[in-house]
């Protein structure tokens, strides 16, 4: 009996602190009952909104200062290879290299003479041509309807003949396409020209351009009109010129845009080969609103900044105007005064807290300054947090 007695006292322990714990879980329960009550018998506290830690800048207008200087190349505006295309005997050239001609300025004959005969020829088959059809149209119904069509036939192959006969004699005589000065002559009396060789070399020397090889980040700002100062080695003071031409593509071997200068040349100073200095103003003349372009705001179907007013973010669409290099020069959207975000602005929306950490003002040499004794502030609080 008594070892009975013992084996059943675990299990009575276990029953009754079983028991002690299910009191403590219905008390703790209760507990959590009243305070549930009596905390739902109060108002119901908001905790306080995130603010986001920004910087700030407020606008000024201010100029967008651009000044590229590129290295060129100065070309000819005009600048042809000209060649026999049938090639032949060169029978005579009429121009010598510097020597100055006018629009369709007869420069060589190439085999014109084997040519002028080839036209003569197909002249005197037209000629027989013509008159057997004159005789075939005067007989009328004596011959055949099949025998006049036959005559009819020859004639327009005997045209045809002749027009071929004057397109290669017209060929064999290398004119002038447009006034310009020789820069080379690459035939000589007496020899055999192949077809298609280049014989002489035309170029345009009033006025010149000037090629520049123009990276992306800076073709954006040009545009055609835009004035330039050029300068080679060979004089002192700068010409005048203006931007002719940008390339609607890059160079798939160097990335770069072609960009053309021209200047004027009356008196020949530029000449083709020489390596000239270009310098292009590309900013906005006068003072006007310019944000760095980190500081806008990419979105689908707007850009835009956000300005920063009475601790609250507020969106603002912007049109761009022009993009100088990184800088923006912005039509509407921002005004002078306005407290733009740029710090910190890539994650907020409309409506959101801020506290500004540090304000400078926008912009100088299209960066935004900070003063020296400003900084980020102290003591920001449990809230920024």
């Amino acid at each position: 009996m008594r070892t009975r007695t013992l084996g059943a006292l675990p299990l009575c322990l276990a029953l009754a602190c079983g028991s002690a714990s299910a009191d403590g879980h219905e008390s703790e329960a209760a507990e959590s009952t009243e305070s549930s009550s009596s905390s739902s018998s109060g108002p119901v506290e908001t905790p306080a909104p995130r603010a986001t830690r920004v910087e700030t800048a407020t606008v000024t207008p201010s100029p967008a200062d651009l000044t590229l200087r590129l290295p060129g190349e100065v070309e000819g505006s005009r600048d042809a290879l000209l060649a026999a295309a049938l090639g032949g005997y060169v029978e005579a050239v009429q121009v010598e290299e510097g020597e100055e001609v006018r629009r369709n300025q007869v420069l060589a004959r190439v085999d014109a003479a084997s040519h002028g005969a080839r036209l003569a020829q197909a002249r005197v088959e037209l000629d027989a041509a013509q008159r057997e059809l004159d005789r075939a149209e005067r007989l009328g119904g004596a011959i055949s309807e099949q025998q006049r069509d036959a005559a009819q036939a020859r004639v327009d192959a005997a045209q045809a003949a002749v027009r071929t006969a004057q397109v290669q004699a017209g060929r064999a005589t290398i004119r002038a396409p447009f006034a310009g000065t020789i820069a080379a002559v690459d035939i000589e009396r007496g020899e055999v020209a192949p077809p298609g060789a280049p014989a002489i070399r035309l170029v345009q020397l009033d006025p010149v351009h000037v090629n520049l090889a123009v990276p992306d980040r800076d073709v954006v700002a040009l545009r055609p009109g835009m004035e330039a100062r050029v300068w080679t080695n060979a004089r002192g003071e700068p010409f005048e010129g203006r931007v002719l031409r940008i390339s609607p593509a890059a160079d798939l071997q160097t990335r770069a845009f072609s960009v053309d200068v021209e200047v004027q040349n009356p008196e020949g100073e530029l000449l083709p080969g020489m390596i000239a200095q270009v310098e292009i103003h590309a900013g906005a003349a006068e003072p006007r609103i310019v944000l760095p372009q980190y500081v806008l705001v990419t979105r689908v179907s707007e850009n835009g900044v956000f300005v920063h007013r009475d601790g609250v973010a507020h969106w603002r669409p912007v049109e761009v105007e022009r993009v100088v290099r990184d800088q923006i020069i912005v039509a509407s959207g921002v005004s002078a005064g306005d407290e733009v975000v740029v710090t910190g602005h890539r994650e907020l929306a409309e409506g959101d807290t801020l506290l500004v950490a540090r304000e400078g003002r926008c912009c100088e040499s299209g960066r935004v300054v900070f003063d020296e004794e400003a900084g980020p502030v102290a003591q920001l609080g449990e809230d920024a947090e």
